[in-house]
């Protein structure tokens, strides 16, 4: 199969999943999409345009914080399980070995 033949298959194929919408309903998204334009909430003010900016900062943030504490409890739990020296016997000689 071609990639011309392909695409044609393809365009008749979607052609039963295509929606299109009544006039109606165009005339209604029309009436939504002018309305919001028109609304005086559709300008942010500074102080939501910063918390646009910041929000996602401070999810982030918070987002590493959270990994890096779960990380150092981790850690420090490993640590403590952890024996302070091993030793190993090799041979009859003790080895040992720690911090």
């Amino acid at each position: 199969m071609t990639d011309e033949q392909f695409f044609e298959r393809l365009q008749r194929d979607a052609a039963a999943l295509r929606h299109e919408p009544d006039a109606f309903a165009l005339t209604r998204i029309r009436a939504r999409v002018r309305e919001r334009l028109r609304e005086p909430n559709a300008r942010p003010t500074v102080a939501q345009l910063l918390a646009n900016w910041f929000r996602p900062l401070a999810v982030t943030l918070t987002a590493i914080a959270v990994a890096a504490a779960i990380g150092v409890t981790t850690l420090g739990a490993n640590d403590q399980l952890s024996e302070p020296n091993v030793e190993i016997v090799m041979a009859g000689e003790t080895y040992s070995v720690g911090p």
